[in-house]
């Protein structure tokens, strides 16, 4: 008696894509197939799933908003979430089922993928090790505290549950980038240590800046959510690292 499915589950990271590009096909794309699959065979009729900021590549158009067009992928791991929104519109458009996607701007919190680069700053400067920023630091970031991320989820699931037919996007940012070695020196500060810096030339599968657009999903829940600052998240992080 599935009434919806919650699908998060992937590989995720740009870096490690391009180092593996036929692991993130089989598991972003022909695993969301199977996803997909398997609610037509239940008869289950919504599927809530994670896309990506990355779909958005080198846009450069800042903030992102949800009507770009997605011709500028820079990773595989990118290609592949464009690939799952295809993949939710042919099910909705040939099968009925109702989905919403959601792309998430670099999320951080407690229990949070160790790849990300916040984690990675976290423990070089706690374990005194030499902390690598690449583009010379000069990257900024829109990053969004897992709390926000489930307090969408969920809303939006509310106000989804009792219709019939929908095929939705959102993005969901913390609508504003810091500077990458801003975010290095309010980790130091709360964490009271100095790292070294190694500066390091632009990886091509980096865009320069990420931000969002929220307009779209907060007008859709309707519900105020007060966002958490950056200074304020990482300060969770930290107090509640496992």
């Amino acid at each position: 008696k599935i009434e919806s499915i919650f699908h998060l589950a992937a590989s995720a990271g740009v870096r490690e894509s391009i180092n593996h590009p036929t692991k993130f096909i089989d598991e972003n794309i022909k695993n969301t197939i199977k996803v997909y699959e398997f609610a037509k065979k239940k008869g289950i009729k919504k599927i809530y799933y994670a896309s990506s900021s990355s779909v958005y590549g080198d846009n450069n158009i800042f903030p992102s908003n949800e009507e770009l067009q997605l011709n500028k992928p820079l990773s595989v791991y990118g290609i592949t979430k464009i690939a799952a929104e295809n993949i939710a519109s042919y099910y909705s458009k040939i099968f009925n089922i109702s989905s919403v996607g959601f792309r998430f701007f670099t999320v951080y919190g407690p229990l949070g993928r160790p790849d990300m680069s916040i984690y990675l700053f976290m423990n070089a400067i706690k374990f005194k090790k030499t902390l690598i920023l690449n583009n010379r630091g000069k990257n900024y970031r829109d990053y969004t505290h897992v709390n926000e991320i489930i307090f969408y989820l969920y809303h939006v699931y509310l106000k989804t549950k009792n219709k019939r037919k929908f095929n939705l996007i959102f993005n969901i940012g913390g609508q504003k980038n810091y500077k990458l070695t801003y975010v290095v020196k309010v980790i130091e500060k709360l964490l009271n240590k100095k790292t070294n810096i190694s500066l390091k030339p632009k990886l091509s599968v980096d865009p320069i800046k990420s931000l969002a657009s929220n307009k779209k999903i907060k007008k859709f829940v309707n519900k105020k959510f007060k966002s958490i600052s950056l200074e304020e998240g990482l300060k969770d992080l930290i107090l509640n690292d496992r």
